[in-house]
């Protein structure tokens, strides 16, 4: 699981998209590749939505799931989940740089448990027929803590750190039975919490390892099945699911601040399958 050598902005090859005829003159129109590059064999050019040119690259890649794919600075993705990072940093304090983005991919026993929770969830709302994504599915972020130097320059080989929450969810997703490991408890009850905030989820990231100095912080931007949402303002800690009728539990702040209430959103699903991790950030501590 090395890093792979990517393209870097001057040496990215010119593909040719068409040509465009100006009088009798011919002027060909380029784009450079690296924006859209596949993320796997760094050759080809991605397909649509898809982070591969091809579906071999996407087999190839799954197979050595759980994997980090590093995205060039220049790429589109890159482009799109930092500033995902930035518009949701809402917070007072100046929004860190991004420094890196990997695409995360994960087991094909994780993933398939993903997909398959977000169809099940689909065929119950018909989300995508009211013009939403399948499952209403939504990137949120998550903010944990990281016992090594995992997405540091050249790091994406996970360690095998049982204290290290990072690695762990990258490996084998989100795990309820952890529940309360880090924070001790939850306003919300036993599940998994993430954000549209991403400065509310850099309130949970932490650097453990003292002996091992780290420039960058780390967090992941996931994959969340919301489904239908249930809106609450105040603490219900000892729920351990969803109202019934409900697939997530939507927490708002309040227009008028009280004391113990919410200061940003949160987003908490109570099953393991309803969340994946799509992306880790690294950026400047």
């Amino acid at each position: 699981m090395g890093q792979r050598a990517l393209f870097s902005d001057a040496s990215a090859p010119l593909i040719r998209i068409r040509t465009v005829l100006t009088g009798a003159t011919a002027r060909p129109r380029t784009k450079r590749l690296g924006q859209n590059i596949c993320l796997y064999c760094r050759k080809g050019e991605k397909r649509g939505n898809s982070a591969f040119c091809s579906r071999t690259c996407r087999d190839e890649a799954a197979k050595k799931g759980p994997l980090l794919l590093e995205i060039p600075s220049d790429h589109n993705v890159f482009a799109s989940v930092a500033k995902q990072f930035s518009d949701t940093w809402r917070h007072p304090t100046r929004c860190p740089a991004v420094k890196r983005v990997y695409k995360i991919i994960p087991s094909n026993a994780a993933h398939d448990r993903y997909d398959n929770y977000r169809a099940t969830v689909e065929a119950r709302g018909n989300f995508a027929a009211q013009g939403m994504t399948a499952g209403n599915e939504q990137r949120r972020w998550h903010g944990t803590k990281r016992n090594c130097t995992l997405g540091d320059m050249g790091q994406t080989t996970m360690c095998g750190d049982q204290t290290c929450s990072l690695c762990s969810i990258i490996k084998t997703s989100f795990d309820l039975n952890l529940f309360g490991k880090n924070t001790g408890w939850g306003r919300f009850g036993r599940g998994i919490y993430t954000s549209s905030t991403s400065s509310k989820s850099n309130d949970y990231v932490s650097n453990l390892a003292a002996s091992v100095a780290s420039p960058l912080k780390a967090m992941l931007l996931n994959r969340v099945v919301v489904g239908k949402g249930d809106k609450t303002y105040f603490n219900h800690s000892t729920w351990t699911s969803a109202p019934p009728g409900f697939d997530s539990v939507l927490a708002e702040p309040l227009t008028i601040p009280l004391a113990g209430a919410l200061n940003y959103d949160e987003v908490v699903v109570y099953r393991n399958e309803a969340i994946r991790p799509a992306y880790l950030i690294m950026y400047k501590a």
